[in-house]
């Protein structure tokens, strides 16, 4: 009887109070095969996309909009939560989700944000890319408690200013801010981003840094992308990596190729790490239709380290958008 009172009360809301409200979500899900050096294969059922967003504007007048969005993970492989192994990957609000208002002057925002907005241009893959080993590359985050102001374009510039007023209501945690800058340019045919990130790490009082370039060139069907990474720990430690990906669109088939390699970390004190690796990716996707996609992955992880050695992931996946 409740739900029906519910329904019948929403069908009596004038047409105005739903305009402008968009539903859109990008859902998949991979079979993946892991082999690890000295381990037998594993196969599980993984989350390879999932998000259901809610959004939405207002025209103010004068040029001013007010703007909304509420996006949540969806992980359709593992939507079921227990004592023993509690899932928090399909919480309400846990992608970008925020208030804010735009206008002629730019877009501010405020909420959980996505810092370092353009990192991961690499990551052209469903999943697993080359660089799905990197702890150096795509590693912006949605961070709660931040205000993000995003320039207009002009001339193809465009800058991204963000700071989040740290993670906790907890006094040392509110200590450990987070300020990310974003810098892009969009020519013909080309386009440039850097991005970067400082974190205070409240226990060692000091900041950590991260750097992020990257370049794509698109020659008709064919993309390439070049990515480079730099970061420095609380702690001193210092870590670098490049790497390049290309896709080529053949009607509905995408043949897809990565590459990454990730230096040795070399410690505050000079010393260095034999922790890096080189990967390569090779995969395709298939366009069932204007919103449903199949396709195959396969990465192969080689190991500076000997006794490590090596890791192979590969993933055939199905997704739909709408």
């Amino acid at each position: 009887m409740k739900k029906l009172i519910v329904l019948a009360t929403l069908a009596a809301l004038p047409a105005a109070a739903m305009a402008d409200v968009v539903i859109s979500g990008n859902l998949a899900v991979g079979i993946v095969n892991t082999k690890e050096s000295g381990k037998g294969s594993l196969t599980t059922e993984n989350r390879t996309s999932g998000e259901l967003k809610f959004a939405g504007k207002e025209d103010l007048g004068n040029g001013l909009k007010s703007i909304w969005q509420i996006a949540t993970k969806i992980d359709l492989a593992d939507t079921q939560a227990n004592a023993s192994k509690p899932n928090t990957s399909n919480s309400w609000a846990s992608r970008d989700s925020f208030v804010g208002l735009q206008g002629d002057f730019g877009t501010v925002t405020l909420g959980n944000i996505y810092h370092m907005p353009t990192s991961g241009a690499l990551a052209v893959f469903e999943d697993i890319s080359a660089t799905t080993e990197s702890a150096i590359y795509d590693q912006g985050t949605r961070v709660n408690n931040t205000v993000s102001y995003k320039s207009p374009a002009v001339a193809g510039f465009t800058a991204v200013v963000q700071h989040s007023f740290g993670s906790s209501t907890t006094k040392e945690e509110n200590k450990e801010h987070q300020q990310a800058v974003s810098l892009a340019y969009e020519g013909e045919g080309f386009g440039v981003s850097y991005d970067g990130s400082r974190f205070k790490n409240a226990t060692l009082d000091k900041t950590a840094k991260l750097h992020e370039l990257n370049a794509n060139v698109s020659l008709d069907a064919l993309n390439l992308v070049a990515g480079y990474a730099n970061k420095k720990e609380a702690n001193g430690d210092k870590r670098s990596g490049y790497g390049l990906s290309a896709t080529y669109a053949m009607g509905n088939l995408k043949p897809m190729l990565g590459y990454w390699k990730e230096g040795d970390k070399k410690e505050a004190d000079g010393d260095k790490v034999n922790d890096g690796h080189k990967a390569y990716a090779i995969g395709a996707e298939y366009a069932l239709s204007k919103r449903t996609r199949a396709g195959a992955q396969i990465t192969k992880v080689n190991y500076d380290d000997n006794a490590k050695g090596s890791l192979r992931k590969a993933m055939v996946y199905l997704g739909t958008k709408f």
